[in-house]
């Protein structure tokens, strides 16, 4: 009786190991796509010539449909951040910068050499601190 407890334990506890590695190795490959597929929120980069026009410290890129676009501008307002706002959908100028970013969608809001993706209170506060 006592050898088939022992079997039936250590069949348990192998049993439990595969479990916890299978787990952890599907865990890590999610992970690891996440990495590889999602976009960046936060880059950094030269961004020089997006302020080559400005004397301002915040450029945001933003169309009017945009309730993110609307919701950083007020953020932008209540925080007192003076910021340029180009519209790409409206200037060919704004559109070429734009694409240079590599964005594609909106906001996209540049500060000296980080480009935030959406509005990302935290990081635009981290950005403004670092200039």
């Amino acid at each position: 009786m006592s050898i088939t407890k022992g079997r039936v334990f250590k069949g348990v506890i192998v049993y439990t190991l595969l479990l916890l590695i299978g787990t952890s190795s599907g865990y890590g490959v999610m992970l690891g796509y996440k990495e590889f597929t999602e976009p960046k929120l936060v880059l950094v980069g030269d961004y020089t010539q997006h302020f080559e026009t400005t004397d301002k410290k915040v450029i945001m890129y933003g169309t009017d449909w945009c309730p993110v676009c609307e919701r950083t501008r007020e953020f932008f307002i209540e925080e007192g951040i003076a910021y340029k706002e180009l519209n790409p959908e409206k200037d060919e100028y704004a559109f070429e910068l734009y694409k240079k970013l590599g964005a594609n969608g909106y906001p996209v809001i540049v500060i000296g050499n980080k480009r935030i993706f959406g509005l990302d209170t935290k990081e635009i506060k981290l950005a403004l601190n670092e200039r």
